[in-house]
């Protein structure tokens, strides 16, 4: 073989494993690994929606106050709970404490950490609200109860921050003076548990919200915090996952591990 030969099968090598270390390094090939998706029954931030059988759509206009909501399933979980109202037809009365369990529900003092990186410890579980208490004025009803984080729920381990995008409180706050704001205008409202298989606890909720006036016309409402898509009959929607900083949830059966030490 002469030297240009050599050469030209030198340039041919060099070439080949230049490209063979694209391919691999682009990831297209992955040779002996696993799933990393996951699998367990832990709160980590889901990356997609999950289904339901409910179909999202507000409810037929009749101009007046409705209250509809789907019967527990098999399991005894809440399925759907759906409002149209207007302010003035928010409840008057006094809340009650809440005392019905629903299915699913264990509740755990944990540790978590403080913003100033301390370690406090709170109730994990709340007794959560579909549609909130200011628009239903339900207390211990089953149908539109579910465990949610004390986190999720409120926004915060301890009190509440209704400036947290990530919580039910952010949207329920926002939505109740958007109706002080148009009180001509009702307010349709769709909360939707979302379940993987038979697990107990939703690892999501589904929001979907849309003003509407007098004459069934719908009007857009947009609430900010970047999770907002358009759905159905012309309704803003939202997905919210049921997790909490501090601990790895078991939906399965609601069970859970704190995932903070004291120090």
């Amino acid at each position: 073989m002469n030297k240009k030969q050599i050469k030209t099968l030198t340039s041919v090598i060099v070439v080949i494993i230049a490209l063979a270390v694209g391919y691999f390094g682009s990831g297209r090939l992955h040779l002996g690994q696993g799933n990393n998706s996951a699998t367990d029954n832990s709160s980590q931030v889901s990356t997609k929606s999950l289904a339901s059988s409910v179909k999202q759509a507000p409810l037929t206009f009749k101009n007046q106050r409705q209250m509809v909501m789907v019967n527990t399933d098999a399991l005894g979980r809440a399925v759907d709970s759906h409002i149209q109202l207007k302010d003035s037809q928010e409840p008057k009365v006094k809340r009650e404490p809440l005392t019905y369990n629903p299915v699913g529900w264990h509740n755990y003092n944990f540790y978590y950490k403080k913003s100033d990186g301390s370690i406090g410890k709170m109730w994990l579980m709340a007794r959560g609200h579909l549609v909130g208490y200011q628009f239903s004025g339900l207390n211990n009803e089953a149908r539109n109860l579910v465990p949610e984080t004390a986190w999720f729920n409120g926004g915060n381990f301890t009190g509440t921050n209704d400036g947290n995008t990530a919580s039910m409180l952010y949207y329920e706050n926002r939505l109740d003076s958007w109706l002080a704001n148009h009180p001509n205008y009702y307010l349709d409202y769709q909360v939707t548990p979302l379940y993987e298989g038979n697990e107990l606890l939703p690892r999501q909720i589904r929001l979907a919200y849309v003003g509407i006036d007098k004459n069934g016309q719908t009007l857009s409402i947009k609430l900010g915090g970047g999770r907002e898509k358009s759905g159905n009959g012309g309704a803003t929607v939202v997905v919210l996952d049921n997790v909490a900083p501090n601990a790895k949830i078991n939906y399965a059966d609601g069970t859970a591990v704190n995932t903070v030490s004291p120090k």
